[in-house]
């Protein structure tokens, strides 16, 4: 009894759905370690797989390759797995990628460009939350993103923000954002330390959104 109790204590804090991940596209096995500082376990590949940028070039073993996986979704009846790793994808693809599998848990299609935190908007659709540096420009985005043809994400860029970080007193950024239902969603925009509510209703395709007016057009 108290081996159950331990097996899915250890499953549900690394996360189950992540260990089954890492177990199919690891190169070699996964290592899981335990911090006892934050009191956290994490699981990662010791060796980038072959579908990322760097282990598609044949590196060497690099034990602190760091591949991780940051979660899983579920969309429709496919799941949607985002990773994360300084060692094998380039600042280019913002450090990660995504993998797509069938619920057989088969890799039906895997790509760099770290998507950013989705979540599920519908059971079909996600919306992605994400920020990377340009050149010393920092860029949020919302982007509205479905599992398309050849198990590729297909995104619509719903809203962004672009500000240089040395500006500390104009700075911008998507703060937040909440998921009401299908077809409701708010977020926030900080804009010189003031916090902007945009509420967004789905009609169709497409997006409406209420409060993007009261943002300023630019910032001097």
């Amino acid at each position: 009894m108290w081996l159950i109790f331990l097996l899915i204590s250890f499953g549900y804090s690394i996360g189950l759905g992540t260990f089954e991940v890492l177990r199919g596209v690891c190169p070699v096995p996964p290592v899981v370690e335990f911090n006892p500082k934050s009191m956290q376990t994490r699981i990662f590949c010791q060796k980038c797989p072959p579908f990322t940028t760097k282990g598609g070039m044949g590196e060497p073993l690099n034990r602190t390759a760091d591949f991780v996986i940051e979660y899983t979704l579920k969309v429709g009846n496919l799941w949607l797995a985002v990773y994360h790793s300084y060692k094998c994808e380039p600042h280019a693809s913002n450090f990660g990628g995504y993998i797509v599998f069938n619920e057989e848990g088969s890799l039906l299609h895997a790509e760099s460009g770290y998507p950013g935190q989705c979540q599920n908007l519908s059971t079909e659709d996600i919306l992605c939350l994400n920020h990377y540096m340009a050149q010393g420009i920092l860029i949020t985005r919302i982007s509205h993103c479905k599992i398309a043809s050849k198990y590729k994400l297909s995104c619509e860029q719903i809203f962004a923000t672009d500000t240089d970080i040395e500006k500390k007193d104009k700075i911008q950024y998507i703060k937040k954002l909440y998921i009401k239902d299908k077809d409701h969603f708010y977020f926030e925009v900080n804009q010189e330390g003031k916090l902007y509510p945009v509420h967004c209703k789905r009609n169709g395709d497409v997006f409406n959104c209420k409060g993007l007016e009261k943002l300023k057009k630019s910032m001097p």
